[in-house]
């Protein structure tokens, strides 16, 4: 597939913005805390065919601009953010997919501007850090039992996953690769992973620093008035955003369909690519979306 990127000079903040393919338009949101939006578009987005993938670097990440106010990182901001994207990409209706902190975000969308929305697909995510703790502490003691994840797990329970405070870009850096064993049930498809997305830009520890400490509850408050199709995907093993908290989301959204992967962790689609491939078809079909077999 073709691609082409842009930096939307109509949109403020401006946003480095990738789009690859032709057909229904696919936005996939990323975090906004830190990584930027590369490792979604070189592992996430060959998986959707025939249709046109948009990925793009939330504000202070990656190559967009940098906002310097503290509160920067807010999700109503973001959520703003991508509703001007989607003015200046002239999209009348779009799926979108979010994963991590960028399904919050998404969550948030959907909320405020569901109307524009065909569909919704949450990858990972949780509206309270809190929801699931006893899972996520059953899922962690299970992984340390394997030494070559043992740091990564006591690096995980010390920051409570969150990273804590980072000295800088290189230090956040360092600490999300020591971080990866956690995130991945299968330590094959961890490597995979981070070749794949080894020419990714840099994360941004500007970005971390200007995210909410809490996920703001307005987002939470808002779920049961959205009206759009959704698809909810975690995995067994995940316990960053454990299976509790997508069931959560699943039981506030009306008619929302929950998967939950039995042989993965936060990223499901490297770990488990066709099932994932499968899902999301039979998803994108009940949408009249062609993505490909």
């Amino acid at each position: 597939m073709g691609s082409r990127a842009l930096c939307t000079p109509e949109v403020n903040p401006r946003l480095h913005t990738q789009v690859t393919g032709s057909g229904r338009p696919i936005v996939i949101q990323a975090p906004a805390w830190g990584p930027s939006s590369d490792y979604l578009r070189l592992t996430l987005a060959p998986l959707l065919k025939n249709v046109q993938v948009i990925t793009f670097d939330p504000r202070n990440v990656g190559r967009s601009q940098s906002v310097g106010e503290d509160d920067a990182q807010a999700t109503e901001k973001l959520v703003d953010d991508l509703e001007a994207l989607r003015v200046d990409l002239g999209l009348k209706r779009f799926v979108l997919i979010g994963h991590s902190h960028g399904g919050f975000i998404s969550m948030g969308y959907a909320v405020r501007h569901g109307r524009y929305l065909d569909g919704l697909v949450l990858l990972n995510t949780t509206l309270r850090h809190d929801i699931g703790a006893d899972e996520a502490e059953i899922i962690l003691s299970a992984l340390e039992t394997e030494p070559g994840r043992r740091d990564a797990v006591a690096l995980f329970r010390e920051t409570g996953g969150r990273l804590g405070t980072v000295e800088n870009d290189l230090d956040l850096a360092q600490k999300m690769r020591r971080l990866l064993p956690v995130y991945f049930y299968d330590m094959e498809a961890m490597r995979r992973f981070s070749a794949r997305a080894r020419s990714a830009r840099p994360p941004s520890s500007g970005a971390l620093a200007r995210v909410p400490k809490d996920l703001e509850p307005w987002v939470e408050d808002g779920l049961p008035s959205v009206d759009v199709p959704t698809l909810v995907i975690t995995g067994a093993h995940d316990a960053s955003t454990p299976p509790p908290a997508s069931r959560y989301i699943t039981d506030l959204i009306r008619g929302a369909q929950l998967e939950i992967f039995g042989h993965s962790g936060h990223h499901p689609w490297v770990e488990q690519p066709e099932l994932f491939r499968r899902m999301l078809q039979a998803f994108f079909t009940g949408l009249d979306i062609d993505s490909g077999s």
